[in-house]
């Protein structure tokens, strides 16, 4: 009893201290009469203020149901290096988040329904050790414009944890351990312009049907710096495209229909990583369904090979002209 009455006089004089100075945010340091105890339920984070920014700054193992209790809508709030390791479904219950940023803890899980019914127009989980999402766990979010899980230690991306997200035109897998794409991958997609990025994970294997059931048009998806070596263009058909980036890949081979032009891509990123083989397959297949590709450091052997030829001719030129001009001008 005392010491909840403890944890509540330390919020309520923060606030009190800090609002006295008309600021518009509040630094939360959850804390009780003995510095080496976590936290527990029972605990409350609250303001009866307008507030744009909340930070919680120690330590809180859960983020549970009624944790917080804002009487007004919150622009940003941010939960960084608070070694949380679980959070409950609905957590953010009544609450008006705009931005929430959980950054740098040791969640292993994202449980379902962790974050439905919500305003959120954008989530940051970035760097939290995350190993797996259920199904669910991001749903209803009819706000929601971008997900970030990067730097995370997910194997699979599981897209049946995503679902009524109207709005969401980014999606951040960039440094995780995914090793494949499965079939319908993006079929929760509803918005156009999507992008997904998909850089610095081990994929070795996207399916032929990666793509099905998306709906949208013009999604840019990057995969540069993965494992992958074969390409099967089977993957865009019946689909538009803005970008593909296969940078630092090691492709060494396009399989699939090669002559379908039931698709469009504006444009495709390789680099010099590639194959041979591969690029001269990638060269001949892009330039046959009319696909802008941007090869960084491909074209440098072939720009040597055509270049000293034509230095040699101009050259020649140079030497044959210099002689016509000195006996048309009496000097030879």
């Amino acid at each position: 009893m005392y010491l909840y009455i403890f944890r509540i006089v330390v919020f309520w004089q923060l606030q009190k201290s800090v609002l006295s100075n008309t600021s518009s945010s509040i630094n939360y340091i959850v804390t009780d009469s003995d510095d080496n105890e976590t936290p527990q339920n029972g605990f409350v984070i609250f303001s009866s203020q307008p507030l744009n920014a909340v930070s919680v700054t120690d330590k809180v193992a859960t983020l549970f149901k009624g944790l917080f209790s804002f009487s007004y809508p919150v622009d940003i709030l941010r939960i960084q290096n608070c070694s949380v390791v679980e959070i409950d479904p609905d957590f953010l219950y009544g609450q008006e988040i705009t931005n929430l940023h959980i950054i740098r803890n040791n969640i292993k899980v994202i449980r379902t329904h962790s974050f439905r019914n919500l305003v959120l127009k954008s989530i940051d989980l970035s760097k939290n050790g995350i190993l797996a999402i259920e199904d669910m766990a991001f749903v209803n979010l009819s706000n929601l414009e971008e997900i970030r899980l990067s730097t995370n230690k997910l194997t699979v991306f599981n897209s049946r944890a995503f679902a009524s997200l109207p709005k969401l035109h980014l999606m951040s897998l960039m440094t995780n351990k995914i090793s494949h794409l499965g079939p319908s991958s993006l079929d929760f997609v509803q918005k156009n312009n999507f992008a997904l990025h998909l850089l610095y994970n081990r994929i070795t294997y996207i399916d032929d049907n990666v793509f099905k059931g998306l709906s949208v048009e013009d999604v840019a998806i990057t995969l540069d710096k993965n494992l992958l070596e074969e390409i099967s263009v089977n993957i865009f058909h019946n689909h538009t495209f803005d970008l593909v980036s296969l940078r630092k890949n090691k492709i060494r081979t396009l399989t699939g229909n090669l002559s379908a032009q039931n698709f469009r891509i504006k444009l495709m990123d390789i680099d010099d990583t590639i194959d041979k083989k591969a690029f001269k397959q990638i060269q001949a297949w892009t330039a046959w369904n009319n696909i802008t590709l941007e090869c960084w450091g491909c074209l440098s052997e072939t720009e040597k090979n055509f270049a000293q030829p034509l230095r040699l001719q101009n050259s020649f030129l140079m030497v044959f002209c210099t002689l016509v001009y000195k006996c048309l001008s009496g000097l030879c």
